[in-house]
């Protein structure tokens, strides 16, 4: 197998801010995996939250290549091969993960979800609303709901918290997300999410440091709304680890390494009976292609990173309304824009 990379850069439409970090312009990775004359596709996308960085991942990818072997089918056995060797850089593996379902996918003939048995990804996403002064959360909510979203998530966390749900809750009253990113520490969590509920938030997401995750079983004892963890799971075995401590997890491919180790973790997590949700970062569609694949077997999906772009450099995600979509085209189902 041949492995080719080359950056590509991508800007959201505007500024996206969490509690923790902002985002105007970004790069990320293109992997082709090219055999037998069929080029496989997929999206490398790091993050600092977890010790990756553009440098890493494609230091990684170059020396991913010898272990590669030369047959492409091969999909578990290459991903097994590539966590022993590159744990820490799960978001290369992601990339390399996606072009080989890409690959198979186009040598067969057919999409990536009928590959793994699965049906066809349909699914309702969040579209996300970062931290910002309260002029441009309305521009932002005014853009969601003329585009048709009926699920929001927001970014808590800050000071004006208050002021901005009270803002989007004048003119949405459909399901919302709350994603507070570690924004608090455990002694003043409980007040702030008993301050929240008067928004009646669907969930809140990874309201304390990952590393204080064991503190998220009090804050699920207080009943009052579903706590999902994100920075805290980020593989399989975390979701073992979180199992009575949250009432469901956030997979990420760049966390966890991609379509193999997602499906995993959905298994653990429907055996534990805890809730999945399906998150990404700015990216393209890619990258959430991979992930759409598989959104039929979760609870929730925010799906939007594509969606936060001035211009998205691929094709081939379909959206109506809140709904997004993938149809029957060979592997991934995404190509690039001419």
């Amino acid at each position: 197998m041949k492995l080719d990379r080359h950056r590509q850069r991508i800007r959201p439409r505007h500024r996206f801010a969490t509690a923790q970090w902002a985002v105007d312009e970004k790069e990320t990775i293109v992997v082709e995996l090219e055999h037998d004359g069929v080029v496989g596709l997929g999206e490398v996308v790091p993050s600092t939250l977890y010790g990756q960085s553009l440098e890493s991942s494609e230091a990684a990818l170059d020396a991913m290549i010898p272990l590669l072997g030369d047959d492409p089918f091969a999909i578990q056995h290459i991903i097994t091969c590539l966590i022993e060797q590159f744990d820490g850089q799960r978001a290369a593996i992601a990339g390399v993960d996606a072009a080989l379902h890409d690959w198979a996918g186009k040598r067969l003939g057919i999409p990536v979800w009928k590959l793994l048995g699965l049906d066809r990804p349909r699914k309702q996403t969040t579209f996300t609303i970062g931290v910002a002064e309260l002029d441009e959360i309305r521009v932002k909510l005014e853009e969601a709901l003329a585009a048709g979203f009926d699920a929001l998530k927001v970014k808590v966390g800050v000071e004006h918290d208050h002021e901005v749900l009270s803002v989007i809750r004048e003119a949405f009253d459909g399901p919302l997300l709350l994603d507070a990113n570690q924004a608090w520490e455990p002694r003043e969590a409980a007040r702030r999410i008993k301050e929240l509920v008067r928004f009646r938030p669907a969930m809140i997401e990874q309201p304390l440091r990952k590393e204080d995750w064991r503190a998220m079983a009090e804050l699920r004892g207080l009943a009052l709304v579903p706590i999902f963890a994100d920075e805290s799971c980020e593989r399989p075995a975390d979701v073992v680890r979180l199992h009575g401590y949250v009432d469901g997890i956030n997979i990420k491919f760049t966390k966890c390494g991609g379509i193999r180790e997602a499906l995993l973790m959905v298994t653990i997590a429907r055996a534990l009976d805890m809730q999945v949700m399906l998150g990404c970062f700015v990216c393209s569609s890619l990258a959430i292609a991979p992930a759409l694949e598989i959104a039929t077997l979760v609870d929730l999906a925010d799906l939007d990173g594509h969606l936060l772009l001035a211009d998205d450099p691929f094709d081939g995600i379909t959206r109506s309304g809140g709904v997004i979509e993938l149809g029957d085209q060979p592997g991934l189902g995404i190509s690039p824009r001419a």
